[in-house]
């Protein structure tokens, strides 16, 4: 079962990114980082994935996060997906429980939620 939030922050994305890996636990289960300024108006683009095994689910499950500020504000996307267990793709919470370290991080942050599933 895939998770998603969407919300804004009220800083850089390059800022929230050092606030989400200062956390050594979310570090250590970081897999790929990428970190990209545009030219001329230096809009700034960052790209997380992480990697973690569920013993609920028996799955190891990945979650992408994007930061960035094309549109003058700051957003943050988190999707937890490969985390659902059969069939029917129950993922026992274990998506939500992946994006919640990230979301606490950036707490006193958060401007608005713009989406959630």
């Amino acid at each position: 079962m895939r998770q998603y939030v969407e919300f804004t922050v009220d800083i850089k994305p390059f800022q929230a990114v050092q606030l989400i890996l200062e956390d050594k636990e979310i570090k250590s289960a970081l897999i790929f980082d990428d970190y990209k300024v545009t030219g001329i108006d230096e809009k700034e683009i960052s790209f997380l994935v992480f990697e973690k095994f569920f013993l609920r689910t028996g799955n190891t499950a990945s979650l992408t996060v994007t930061v960035d500020n094309f549109g003058g504000v700051t957003i943050v996307k988190c999707i937890a997906a490969g985390n659902g267990d059969g069939i029917l793709d129950i993922d026992w919470g274990a998506g939500k429980s992946f994006i919640k370290p990230i979301r606490k991080k950036l707490d006193s942050h958060i401007i608005e939620i713009m989406k959630e599933t």
